[in-house]
């Protein structure tokens, strides 16, 4: 067993010399973990609330509080402090609504305090990695409390040489990679960059002169969705087909 697994760690560690890649920057939230549930729990649990107390039609009641939450985003980026812009909005906007939406605004951070599940493959994959030597590296875009909570309740902080956790009132962008890179000290192009959205992870990996890899299932959400999938970035449906989409199993990158 010991022997088979030698070759196995060797043949990772062949395949990636052969690609040029020295470092594998990870995504955080919906690429490790499942993090968009957490959204949809909460703001479907707000929905069905502030529907139930105003009369208003669920539909109207959800497609009100998506529009404010993309616009929001846009403007203060990942901070939870944008859902008390966004329910004040919503208030705002319909008399029907009433107080209901800043009243129940304590569902919504319900998403930061409920803990998330790992992605399935997850832990696997960053143990054989690390078996096998790969440098590897975190660069997340969220708030910071609540960021070393997930990975405190995950456990996985471990496995990196660098966390970078984005500051949440901007946006993921180029630098933030090109900043891991230089702090590991590789070259950009002998990284390769995986996470779920185009606009923060895949199309600034490919700016950077980085091998990409999207994980196009991990997040449904329009803003992570947005822009055009750059030539040559890879498409995973999950986690655990990154050794396969490697080459490790004969598959060619």
């Amino acid at each position: 067993m010991e022997k088979f697994q030698g070759r196995f760690f060797e043949e990772i560690r062949e395949r990636l010399k052969s690609l040029g890649i020295k470092a594998i920057l990870f995504d955080f939230d919906d690429t490790l973990i499942h993090t968009q549930e957490l959204f949809k729990k909460y703001m479907d649990e707000f929905v069905k609330k502030v529907s139930a107390e105003t009369g208003l039609d669920a539909k109207i009641v959800r497609e009100d509080l998506e529009r404010f939450n993309n616009e929001e985003y846009k403007k203060q980026g990942v901070n939870p402090e944008r859902w008390i812009v966004v329910v004040q909005r919503m208030a705002e906007e319909r008399d029907n609504y009433g107080d209901s939406p800043v009243n129940n605004l304590h569902i919504l951070r319900n998403i930061y305090t409920d803990e998330p599940r790992l992605k399935s493959g997850a832990v696997a994959i960053l143990e054989i990695l690390k078996a096998a030597g790969v440098r590897m590296a975190l660069v997340t875009h969220a708030n910071e409390e609540w960021t070393w909570r997930k990975l405190e309740t995950t456990g996985i902080e471990e496995y990196f040489e660098v966390i970078k956790i984005v500051d949440e009132n901007r946006h993921k962008g180029v630098d933030d990679w090109m900043e891991v890179a230089l702090t590991m000290g590789v070259l950009e192009s002998e990284c390769l960059v995986l996470g779920d959205s185009l606009g923060g992870d895949v199309i600034p990996g490919v700016a950077m002169g980085a091998k990409t890899m999207w994980l196009h299932k991990g997040s449904t959400w329009s803003m992570y969705r947005t822009g055009e999938v750059p030539e040559g970035t890879i498409h995973l449906d999950e986690i655990n087909q990154l050794l396969s989409a490697l080459g490790v199993f004969g598959v060619k990158y």
